[in-house]
């Protein structure tokens, strides 16, 4: 357990001094700052605008943080061959492993938290100079929706640290990881749609197998999505939390456990 906070900490603060975190949080800042403005191209719908607009830019710059420094996590240890010294310390392979992810995932969580408290300024700042009638803040369905956007990103982060696992190149594991991502936003509606019966269109049985068995072992990063919500004021089902939470809990659980497996019986070169 020591090694495993000692490697996290060095991960968390590594990743505090990566260029790229200060680059994306002056971009935020500047696209949090042009809020105002922007919400009021819609007049009819400002707070809605304005909520979609924060959550987006929150979400996108997480997704591009998590992408980045997940990639970087094992590669850039593997690159310049300090994983010899590392687990030639007495820390074991799945110490490592499971250090590192614990470290990017404090990262992320302290990113979301920083993003959230400024995109909730710039939406406080709009409902205080916006009348009622143009719409109202739902604060409560605004902090789920980060908490739970959060926890997709740290189940994504997972995904990458699988895929960093058994693969050296950083482009490898983007890719993959892109792939992923991809497939785990849109997989539901998918099935969904194919699910409706689909009128009118001949759906080829072997595809709607593939999708059947792709729902079950891509995440599905849908169900994470409630910026809906909280800019259309909808309610929201405590179940529907629940079980995101539990879902994504598991399914990282899974995510570290096999990348520390397969990790501890890599060859190194």
């Amino acid at each position: 357990m020591r090694n495993l906070r000692a490697i996290a900490l060095i991960t968390f603060l590594e990743g505090l001094r990566s260029r790229v975190f200060f680059g994306l949080f002056l971009l935020a800042l500047t696209l949090f700052s042009a809020t105002y403005v922007l919400s009021y191209l819609f007049p009819r719908d400002v707070i809605k605008v304005a909520v979609d607009l924060g959550l987006g830019i929150v979400s996108l710059v997480g997704l591009v943080l998590t992408l980045f420094l997940g990639t970087q996590l094992l590669a850039k240890d593997l690159e310049r061959r300090t994983i010899h010294t590392v687990v030639a310390k007495a820390v074991s392979r799945s110490e490592y492993v499971v250090g590192k992810f614990a470290g990017l995932s404090f990262i992320i969580a302290c990113a979301m938290v920083i993003l959230g408290a400024f995109a909730g300024l710039a939406i406080w700042v709009v409902d205080l100079l916006t009348a009622d009638q143009y719409g109202v803040m739902h604060w409560q369905a605004f902090v789920v929706s980060l908490c739970t956007m959060t926890l997709m990103l740290v189940l994504l982060a997972s995904v990458i640290v699988f895929f960093s696992s058994f693969t050296s190149s950083t482009f490898v594991a983007l890719g993959l990881a892109l792939v992923v991502y991809l497939i785990g936003q849109s997989i539901e509606e998918i099935r969904n749609f194919l699910a409706s019966g689909a009128e009118g269109i001949a759906i080829n049985p072997v595809f709607e197998k593939i999708v059947a068995v792709a729902y079950y072992v891509f995440p599905n990063l849908a169900a994470f999505d409630f910026k809906m919500h909280a800019a259309h004021g909808l309610p929201l089902a405590a179940s529907a939390v629940v079980w995101a939470i539990a879902y994504g809990g598991v399914y990282t659980a899974v995510m570290v456990v096999a990348a520390a497996w397969i990790f501890g019986r890599r060859e190194f070169p």
